[in-house]
């Protein structure tokens, strides 16, 4: 019979405390925090571990209970901060990678409109002047500078900036003759 008048009084202990010091409780963690998702959570947490030491509470006098019930709601504050730094930290790096696994990876859409853009750039290449694609393809293809190219293709060094670009002129003229290349490879918006 003792042991259920105690436990009665403990729980009314404990809903005094919460009652009387759930507004200080709530506004320590918050200042902790400063995120009201979680104070909630952080007062319960806090709760638990004060109710394991109830004995302890109940022997001590108001200020002294205030301080350690502050203290504690604190120190619970705290470590939830450190868990949750822990856990985003590791939660982060693991979406970054998934964000890069995903992005990298394109759509089948994209693939068959990228496919069907070198069809027609290549139909387009193939269909300027042997000059021009001999040009276009020493230049960007096989990345070779004014002196290399003016060797391999016999003409003046001082003339090959003017041919590329009339080279990609006429190449840019007829692409824009291709109007389904342009709206295939252009996103749509």
């Amino acid at each position: 019979m003792l042991s259920q008048r105690d436990k009665k009084d403990e729980g009314m202990f404990v809903t005094e405390l919460y009652i009387r010091y759930y507004p200080m409780m709530r506004k320590k963690a918050f200042e902790i925090t400063r995120d009201h998702s979680v104070v909630e959570d952080i007062i319960q947490d806090a709760f638990i571990r004060l109710i394991r030491k109830i004995t302890l509470l109940k022997s001590l006098d108001p200020g002294k209970r205030v301080s350690y019930i502050l203290q504690t709601t604190r120190n619970t504050a705290l470590n939830y901060l450190k868990q949750h730094a822990k856990n985003k930290k590791h939660t982060t790096n693991c979406y970054q990678d998934l964000e890069w696994v995903s992005d990298s990876q394109t759509s089948i859409e994209d693939m068959y409109n990228t496919k069907e853009g070198l069809r027609s750039v290549s139909m387009i290449i193939s269909a300027l002047p042997k000059r021009d694609r001999m040009l276009l393809y020493n230049k960007y293809i096989l990345d070779l500078d004014d002196k290399d190219i003016s060797r391999s293709m016999k003409i003046p060094k001082a003339n090959i900036r003017s041919y590329l670009t009339r080279a990609r002129q006429r190449a840019l003229k007829m692409l824009l003759k291709h109007k389904s290349f342009i709206t295939s490879v252009r996103p749509q918006v």
